[in-house]
């Protein structure tokens, strides 16, 4: 069953997402998922579900800050695509894991509610040149 999906829904769930983020939210995040779902972190290393919750289970990851702002959302059928800027202050292990970036989220309609099939994070870096 798919679910329809609507800009104010996904903005919702996005703000779901960041808080479960934010708090390291393992139990959260794992209603969030997709089953499938596939992390690409800023430096272009890949996470399976289980790997992305694990960071947070172990507590290896820690935010104390996670902001999501700047949200561009297109719906594309069951799928919608979201463009964002993203500030984080968090640790992963002993090391700053902190820093501005900019993400991509593909969001899903499965099952009847909204999932996060996918999310792709890069370092902002300055406006390009016009």
């Amino acid at each position: 069953m798919s679910t329809t999906l609507s800009e104010q829904a996904v903005a919702d769930f996005v703000r779901d997402w960041s808080a479960a983020e934010e708090r390291g939210d393992h139990t959260a995040l794992d209603e969030l998922l997709a089953d499938d779902f596939v992390g690409v972190g800023p430096r272009g290393f890949i996470r399976s579900r289980e790997q992305w919750l694990e960071r947070y289970r172990s507590k290896t990851v820690r935010n104390s800050s996670f902001e999501v702002s700047d949200l561009r959302i297109r719906i594309l059928g069951g799928t919608a695509v979201v463009v964002a800027a993203q500030t984080q202050e968090s640790v992963n292990g002993d090391a700053d894991a902190g820093g501005a970036f900019r993400f991509t989220l593909i969001v899903t309609g499965e099952d009847g509610r909204l999932r996060l099939a996918g999310l792709h994070l890069s370092p902002r870096a300055a406006a390009a040149p016009g």
